[in-house]
């Protein structure tokens, strides 16, 4: 069970995993646990159930396409509502799905952000625990335009509003316990996923970020991981 925590590319990453593991045979459910915009038809079949979910219609759906999206109800504005961690649970009891993706925060398509009290919303029976961040918003300052929640990162960070956002606030960040490491668990494999590769004028010094990222939480994050998601899928893992 993957769960998907941050801003920048969360939805993207979703779809893109989804795709890689059906077409390597798993049967793969691609969900949220707070709101998504609905997938194109490229990107996967959709079933609307409820939060008690039709298992008979969910395996036979997976047998047919290999992936689906799976949703308690249509929202506001367009959205899916996504289902409680313990319909997660009675999902991944199923011996008929080999994965899980799962969003489990909104980030108003911000690239990063800091966690609000009640998410994110992640199952306990999560085997990777992946937290995004947009890139993009290096160099830009800690505020509403370029920030989900700034005033939160401007008290987890020590950056006062307004300050530019450099690679040493994205490092306190991404390591603080109510950052982006808010709902993760012992147990559960934690990856930082640095999307937007592109966006940096220089990006000659990202993977000096990526290795000062795994220094600062070497007993958490066990890897980190350099992408970009748009145009093109690109990655480049950082281990030490």
């Amino acid at each position: 069970m993957i769960s998907l925590v941050g801003a920048g590319g969360k939805t993207t990453l979703m779809f893109l995993l989804a795709a890689e593991l059906a077409g390597r045979k798993f049967r793969v459910v691609t969900t949220t646990t707070t709101k998504i915009f609905p997938p194109q038809p490229e990107e996967s079949p959709l079933i609307v159930t409820g939060e008690t979910a039709s298992w008979p219609r969910i395996r036979e759906a997976l047998r047919r396409h290999g992936r689906l999206t799976w949703v308690a109800a249509w929202g506001p504005q367009g959205k899916l509502l996504g289902v409680s961690p313990a319909a997660l649970s009675r999902l991944w009891s199923r011996s008929w799905v080999d994965y899980i993706i799962a969003e489990t925060d909104g980030s108003a398509r911000k690239p990063i952000k800091a966690p609000r009290e009640t998410e994110p919303l992640v199952s306990p029976e999560t085997t990777i625990f992946v937290s995004v961040f947009g890139l993009s918003a290096l160099g830009q300052p800690l505020n509403q335009a370029s920030c989900f929640q700034p005033e939160r990162i401007s008290r987890l960070t020590g950056f006062p509003p307004e300050a530019p956002i450099t690679g040493d606030l994205l490092t306190r960040l991404a390591v603080h316990p109510l950052g982006g490491l808010k709902g993760w668990k012992p147990g559960m494999r934690a990856v930082c996923l640095l999307n937007q590769s592109d966006a940096p004028a220089d990006p000659s010094g990202l993977p000096g970020l990526a290795e000062h990222i795994l220094r600062q939480a070497p007993a958490a994050i066990e890897r980190v991981v350099l992408a970009r998601l748009k145009p093109e899928k690109h990655f480049t893992v950082i281990r030490l």
